[in-house]
């Protein structure tokens, strides 16, 4: 006489496991691509708004709004991407670049959050126009591994090959 037994076989439930693990690692590679690139887009639209306020904040003051008195900006291309360092605090409990650009030109907002995962700053260009630079800040990569990206006055866009 032969039983039969009604559930599941030891290996069955392994191989359902193993594909419920696969299926869960690729969805989890997948959300954070989204998330990173979420991120990149809410960065550039907030540098757009920057370029923006540009434009009134030369009306209202005759010139545009720079944060970094130390960095010598950029000349061209070349030296886009280095104009100046985004920070979120500055030395000595000063503000950062990321804060002052709140300050000065957003009315004390919080448009560049820790969530969106960039800081910005805005540096000379050229000489008689303006760039805003955003750098990853993101803690988990070092320096020369992070995203980071610049945009002129005149709307061109730079970016290093981490982006």
């Amino acid at each position: 006489m032969t039983t039969r037994s009604s559930g599941f076989s030891l290996i069955e439930l392994l191989v359902v496991v193993a594909i419920i693990g696969i299926l869960s690692a690729v969805a989890t590679l997948s959300y954070q691509g989204y998330v990173s690139g979420t991120k990149k887009k809410s960065t550039e639209n907030a540098m757009q708004q920057i370029a923006l306020l540009q434009t009134e904040y030369l009306s209202n003051t005759g010139d545009y709004f720079y944060n970094t008195e130390e960095a010598p900006g950029a000349a061209g291309p070349d030296d886009a991407l280095d104009a100046c360092t985004p920070s979120t605090t500055g030395d000595s409990g000063s503000l950062g670049s990321s804060e002052e650009i709140e300050e000065k030109m957003f009315d004390e907002g919080d448009i560049i959050t820790k969530e969106i995962g960039y800081w910005i700053c805005v540096a000379s260009y050229k000489g008689s126009s303006f760039i805003i630079v955003a750098e990853e800040a993101s803690e988990d990569t070092t320096d020369t591994d992070r995203c980071k990206m610049a945009m002129t006055g005149n709307s061109n866009w730079y970016r290093n090959e981490h982006c």
